[in-house]
């Protein structure tokens, strides 16, 4: 009975100790999943910048094109006129 009762209580000590161990990796798991959830957040912020960044830079070269649109090169001789938007004459400017 002795020996019996001994096994049964290193079986107890057996389930005991996994279940500490399944508890600690349980913990570990959570944590991991804590860490990829705030790099999926951080993540998502810096796709939010880029995009505005990209929208930004858009609107940039919108306004560049615009500008650069008032400039004509004439021919070979390499002088440029400015059109002024509002209606007066070209000036040259070389």
């Amino acid at each position: 009975i002795i020996e019996g009762s001994n096994k049964v209580v290193d079986m107890v000590n057996q389930v005991a100790a996994a279940g500490e161990e399944q508890s600690t990796t349980a913990e570990q798991i959570s944590r991991n999943i804590e860490s990829i959830s705030s790099v999926t957040h951080q993540s998502a912020a810096g796709v939010q910048q880029i995009a505005r960044a990209a929208e930004d830079l858009n609107r940039l070269t919108d306004n560049l094109q615009q500008l650069v649109s008032r400039f004509k090169i004439d021919g070979m001789n390499g002088s440029i006129r400015h059109s002024l938007a509002s209606g007066r004459r070209n000036k040259q400017l070389n």
